[in-house]
């Protein structure tokens, strides 16, 4: 069983139906926050991700709609399912993860301990799992 740790955030729902309010607050981050991005506008089905990074470590949030997000670690496989309220998944370092955008226009929000680096990166699976036999 792969060791991802699931982070659940405070949302706050406005009673005057104005909004949900997410909210997160650095100290609850388990890394320093390095850089931040957001995939929107992502068809059904639509899959993103698809690589591993060698360095960074990244904390999944789906803002909106419903994104199903597989990872492996080279020896053990599993599938999340990352939901709109607040639902957030831990990927370290050292993990392929692949995200399939379940509805139309979901919403995922990406936050990094590491700035981008393309040397980082591991986007061939093959090449992936012989870098996990040797490191």
């Amino acid at each position: 069983m792969l060791k991802l740790v699931k982070y659940k955030f405070p949302k706050m729902i406005d009673e005057e139906n104005q909004g949900v309010l997410h909210v997160f607050e650095s100290d609850k981050i388990p890394f320093p926050i390095k850089r931040i991005f957001t995939v929107v506008n992502a068809s059904a089905k639509s899959k993103r991700g698809e690589h591993a990074h060698k360095a960074c470590n990244q904390l999944l949030i789906c803002l909106s709609g419903e994104i199903e997000l597989f990872c492996d670690d080279g020896k053990n496989k599993e599938t999340f399912l990352l939901e709109s309220d607040g639902d957030s998944i831990g990927v370290p370092s050292g993990v392929w993860a692949e995200q399939t955008y379940n509805t139309n226009n979901s919403v995922l929000l990406v936050i990094c301990d590491k700035p981008f680096s393309e040397s980082d990166y591991i986007r061939d699976y093959d090449e992936f799992i012989k870098w996990k036999k040797i490191s």
